[in-house]
């Protein structure tokens, strides 16, 4: 009897109904490439960003975020932002076209150890990233649930933070505030779940 309640129910729950609590999280690669001496290196390393929000509708959606960026040898960034969602264009039901804001605050950990604002052992050397700009988004509902799998690539915008964060990041065109960012850490994957 249980078990005939729970499918029925389940079958019950209207999927088409967007709004909602949102779950997701995205995941991607970091990479840098410095040159010196007549030397190259490559790091690579993690990059996460799980979110939890509110679809308003089909179209609309804004949340928080938390942002973990593995960035050359022991150093990370880690930060926390807010975002909002926008589904410009449908193709289908199931393919959507999405833009996406976000503002972040992202502190600097070396060695496990938070850096507040400038680096102990280069005074001048601003460490925290402030981030504000938009990144396109391709996402496709999985037929008959509220799951989106998602597809993230490309930021333009604001991004305050140490220039060699942006000069070894190839593929970030910009080393000001200003960037057009195409380099590896941008492209994420991942999935979103409607509650």
């Amino acid at each position: 009897m249980a078990a005939f309640c729970a499918i029925y129910q389940s079958q019950a729950i209207d999927f088409s109904d967007d709004r909602g609590i949102t779950v997701s999280a995205l995941f991607g690669v970091s990479h840098s490439h410095r040159s010196f001496n007549h030397h190259s290196d490559n790091h690579y390393g993690l990059v996460a960003s799980p979110r939890i929000g509110y679809k308003f509708n089909a179209d609309w959606e804004a949340g928080a975020l938390f942002r973990y960026e593995k960035f050359k040898d022991y150093n990370e960034y880690v930060g926390v932002g807010i975002y909002g969602e926008w589904s410009f264009m449908r193709f289908a039901s199931e393919l959507r076209l999405i833009t996406e804001a976000h503002a972040t605050f992202n502190a600097y950990v070396s060695n496990g150890y938070l850096i507040n604002g400038y680096n102990n052992t280069y005074p001048y050397k601003h460490t925290d990233m402030t981030e504000v700009g938009f990144t396109p988004c391709i996402a496709y509902r999985i037929a008959n649930s509220p799951v989106d799998l998602k597809l993230r690539y490309l930021f333009i915008g604001f991004n305050h933070s140490e220039r060699s964060y942006k000069a070894e990041a190839p593929g970030c065109l910009g080393r000001g505030n200003w960037i057009i960012d195409a380099s590896l850490r941008r492209l994420e994957i991942g999935a979103s779940i409607t509650f």
